[in-house]
């Protein structure tokens, strides 16, 4: 099997490496995790993970003056990035050909990015842009920042990631210069390879470009513990763009080391509540009523496994009345509770955890989706091969009594409920909410 074929090498600056060759197909991927995210930001200093992201993404001062997309484009490959809250990566798909390409704008991207002036107040505007379109202006947009924000009392838990506005202005070239001091070195980054390569020659490859970056001390990520809440947390949220209600809700999710077993059968939890035609509180006699978008998910951006940290179980429901939150919650109690009791049809459980398992595995077949999957579970858990095991332990791994437990220990614990209101019907006091990734 293809996870039979993971090779795994450190080099003498730390660097860790995973190849994951296939020898099906004409393309690579590639992904480079660091280990940092915006849960590991400094105390008042929001929203620098991900500015520096976007100050890292065009390339070292090897990919200049075009910049290191357009040079990924023209070898007819593309490429983006992401901060998450342990994490940001830089990932590309491209043909094989451009396997060397790619190590080198990666080494001299690690080596020391363009830094100036003029750069740092460019993307800080990019990102006030960004923060105007996904948030201010977009309905419901400051989900699901708020939930976290709800439900866990840490700060480094209920950060979102483009940070404050009086932090984000308020950064200078020689902050940024220590963040990446301080969290791009080698010892703190994955190399992830996938696709149509030979090893050997990834592996002199890799040598060769990146052996010669000098090693250096990485800060490490702050531990974060978060007790679980001692009772049910709400807000409502005043939002000028918001049309009909809504509601999202949040629930602690297992630890995914020390309670593998039971996150796996929260994620399978959630594909049964609201994933797929016959998601329960869809169809059924406890669906919700007046309801014309639902979401069920694991994960702060859907993706589970994506953080070591505390994590939520998220639903978002949009609805027609004023108060149909009250019965979306009801249809969810009641599903909870009958999956508490009786667990989970086998039928349903079975076409449920097929279809995840296939789409699962239909991400898989991308490289460049495969590289970032497997360098994130690398980086957060040093389990590369979690992320090929993952379908199967789905598909077959998780019982119906397992999801009734999980049920059962969603039903008894304490959550987060955000009700989402059109700004003119919001009651006095409620939050005017500006998330700011």
């Amino acid at each position: 099997m293809i996870r039979n074929r993971l090779r795994r090498l450190v080099l003498d600056n730390g660097l860790r490496i995973v190849l994951a060759p296939h020898p099906v197909g004409a393309s690579i991927g590639i992904a480079v995790h660091y280990g940092v995210g915006f849960r590991t930001e400094p105390e008042g200093r929001t929203g620098l993970a991900h500015l520096f992201e976007h100050l890292v993404f065009p390339g070292g001062h090897g990919a200049a003056p075009e910049g290191y997309l357009p040079r990924v484009q023209r070898a007819g490959g593309s490429g983006d990035a992401r901060t998450r809250q342990d994490t940001t990566v830089y990932y590309a798909t491209a043909p094989a050909s451009a396997l060397e390409m790619l190590l080198s704008l990666e080494a001299d991207r690690m080596r020391s990015p363009r830094l100036t002036e003029r750069i740092l107040r460019t993307q800080i505007a990019v990102i006030d842009e960004e923060i105007r379109l996904m948030v201010r202006n977009r309905p419901y947009g400051a989900f699901p920042w708020v939930l976290p924000r709800a439900l866990h009392r840490r700060p480094e838990n209920t950060r979102d990631g483009y940070g404050e506005t009086a932090d984000l202005t308020a950064f200078d070239l020689p902050l940024c210069e220590k963040f990446f001091t301080d969290h791009y070195g080698p010892g703190n980054a994955v190399v992830t390879l996938t696709g149509a390569f030979d090893p050997e020659t990834a592996e002199r490859l890799v040598q060769r470009h990146f052996g010669s970056l000098p090693a250096r001390p990485s800060v490490a990520a702050p531990e974060a513990p978060e007790p679980p809440p001692t009772e049910e947390r709400r807000l409502t949220v005043a939002d000028p763009h918001a049309g009909p209600h809504a509601v999202a809700v949040g629930y602690r999710m297992p630890d995914p080391v020390t309670e593998r077993a039971d996150y796996l059968a929260h994620l399978v939890l959630a594909a049964l509540l609201g994933q797929g035609g016959r998601a329960l509180l869809r169809r059924g006699p406890t669906a919700a009523a007046g309801v014309s978008s639902l979401s069920v998910g694991c994960g702060l951006f859907g993706l589970p496994l994506d953080t070591a940290g505390p994590d939520l179980l998220t639903l978002f429901a949009v609805h027609e009345h004023e108060h149909g939150e009250q019965d979306v919650l009801a249809a969810l109690d009641g599903t909870l509770e009958t999956l508490a009791e009786d667990g989970a049809d086998a039928g349903l459980l079975r076409a449920t955890t097929a279809r995840w398992a296939a789409g699962a595995l239909r991400e898989l077949g991308d490289p460049g989706t495969r590289a970032q999957l497997l360098g994130l579970r690398e980086i957060l858990f040093e389990e590369a091969e979690l992320t090929e095991a993952l379908p199967e332990l789905v598909r077959t791994g998780v019982t119906g009594e397992q999801v009734g437990r999980a049920a059962a220990r969603l039903r008894s614990s304490y959550r987060a409920v955000v009700r989402f209101v059109p700004e003119g019907n919001a009651p006095r006091g409620a939050a005017r909410e500006r998330a700011a990734a």
